[in-house]
């Protein structure tokens, strides 16, 4: 199939009391373990870059340019993903800036999300309303965050310090934007490898009892599984699973590096890396109530 707006099969989930998952994308193989793995359950899936992944893709950090050379590797990666297999298949651009979310739209992504966290928030709300605009009048899916899900990469941070989202925020913020999906700040944090979080489910409702906007809950790899659960039937329709792939895949490719020290054929040990997230990817679509849904 060709690349699709992911926006009715989120409304779908959030009308039925379901979720559909987002699963990050550093490498051709974690492609094609999200397609493989949507395709064995049956189930819409998002495809999810992340603005590191494209300086990855795009070159290296420090290459001039990186970030949209790793767009344009991207999405004509994921549309072939998304040709490979017979599911519906959404290429979504993650935590992006102006100028990569309007790269993304013209080259074919069909989600984008602006994070303007780094802003006032009147200059955050103009600028999104903006780019939601241009999304819209290229049939894209437009997402953007209020409040804070941080990225430790190993730094001590105080959970108590976190920047949650508030109702009012939240409220304001749509009205004002027009976005289709919002991703909320509930104290879940990006990049932990256990499922050590609880997510503040009494804000959760108190956002759903103002909105019908579906909503995102980013960092779910450290959240427990039962509040995952829970925040979906209060209104998280779209799951962001990131360090629980790379967790399956590396640990595959260890599995075999130190089986055979002699080995140097990346492919002898990147295919039972890719078979490895395909597992996962098949559990968490499970897990979310998607399989069986395309």
């Amino acid at each position: 199939m060709t690349l699709q707006n992911v926006l009715p099969w989120i409304q779908q989930a959030h009308q039925q009391g379901y979720a559909i998952a987002a699963f990050n994308a550093n490498t051709m193989e974690q492609m094609q373990a999200i397609v493989l793995g949507a395709q064995a359950e049956n189930a819409p899936v998002i495809i999810q870059v992340s603005h590191r992944a494209l300086q990855y893709v795009g070159g290296g950090d420090n290459r001039r340019g990186s970030e949209i050379r790793g767009l344009q590797y991207m999405a004509a990666l994921g549309k072939v993903a998304a040709a490979s297999v017979d599911v519906p298949v959404s290429l979504h651009l993650d935590h992006a800036n102006e100028n990569e979310v309007l790269q993304a739209i013209a080259l074919g992504f069909t989600s984008v999300m602006f994070d303007g966290d780094y802003l006032p928030f009147a200059e955050n709300i103009a600028t999104t309303k903006r780019l939601c605009a241009i999304a819209h009048d290229a049939g894209v899916c437009m997402e953007a965050e209020i409040g804070e899900v941080p990225k430790p990469d190993g730094a001590a941070y105080d959970p108590n310090e976190i920047a949650l989202t508030t109702p009012d925020e939240a409220e304001t913020f749509v009205e004002a934007t027009g976005i289709d999906i919002l991703a909320i700040a509930l104290g879940s944090v990006h990049g932990l490898k256990d499922k050590s979080v609880s997510l503040d489910l009494a804000r959760l409702k108190d956002i759903r009892a103002r909105l019908e906007t579906p909503l995102v809950l980013h960092g779910s790899s450290g959240v427990n599984n039962e509040d995952i659960a829970e925040g979906i039937k209060h209104g998280l329709a779209k799951i962001n699973i990131a360090t629980q792939l790379s967790k399956a895949f590396t640990g595959a490719v260890r599995e075999v590096l130190a089986a055979d020290g002699e080995l140097v054929d990346p492919r002898k040990y990147l295919g039972p890396g890719r078979a490895a997230q395909v597992e996962v990817v098949r559990e968490r679509i499970r897990f979310v109530g998607a399989a069986g849904k395309a």
